[in-house]
């Protein structure tokens, strides 16, 4: 286990775009898989399986290269370190990109399922506030100490691990309203 870790912090070293990247879309895989299975309770027989592609797609595609900029340009931003800093960064996070993230998921999934305009405005007004209001139950806490505590080629790393959780959680709430459509 330890030579995983040592070769995925030397991964994220010498590509680390493509290796937190890579790792989002993973992990988006993975969430997905968690919320059909654990969540909604499905089998492998009505198992989604073009959604969790989809939802891996939209981590690779947009979440990972969104986040990793963000975190880069966030680190150019606040050039300063110790609590201050982390304190500074976590508020510009959580108050610039936290609404322009959750406001884009829902349409980014929307249109990866070729959803109508008019059904991701509906999906983004049903699940934009009370998604954005969950965020800040989590995401505070977890962006101050990652910003204190942990480099910047690893911070995406961590935010993946906690938004394991927070994946199944999106990809549950994103699509929750597609199952109730097709099952009437």
């Amino acid at each position: 286990m330890a030579g995983l870790w040592r070769g995925y912090v030397r991964l994220a070293q010498v590509y680390p775009f493509r290796t937190q990247v890579g790792t989002t879309g993973v992990l988006f895989l993975v969430g997905d898989a968690i919320a059909q299975f654990g969540v909604e309770r499905r089998t492998f027989q009505n198992y989604d399986y073009a959604r969790t592609a989809r939802m891996s797609a939209v981590g690779l595609l947009w979440v990972g290269p969104v986040l990793r900029t963000w975190l880069v340009t966030l680190e150019r931003l606040v050039v300063s370190t110790g609590p201050t800093a982390a304190l500074k960064k976590m508020c510009l996070d959580q108050t610039l990109m936290a609404p322009f993230f959750l406001g884009t998921f829902y349409p980014v999934v929307g249109l990866s399922r070729w959803d109508s305009w008019e059904d991701i405005k509906q999906l983004v007004k049903k699940e934009y506030l009370s998604t954005l209001l969950n965020n800040y139950k989590i995401w505070p806490a977890v962006q101050l100490a990652n910003f204190y505590f942990v480099p910047l080629n690893l911070r995406l790393l961590v935010m993946n691990i906690v938004a394991l959780g927070w994946n199944t959680y999106l990809s549950w709430r994103a699509n929750i309203h597609t199952e109730d459509s097709s099952t009437s």
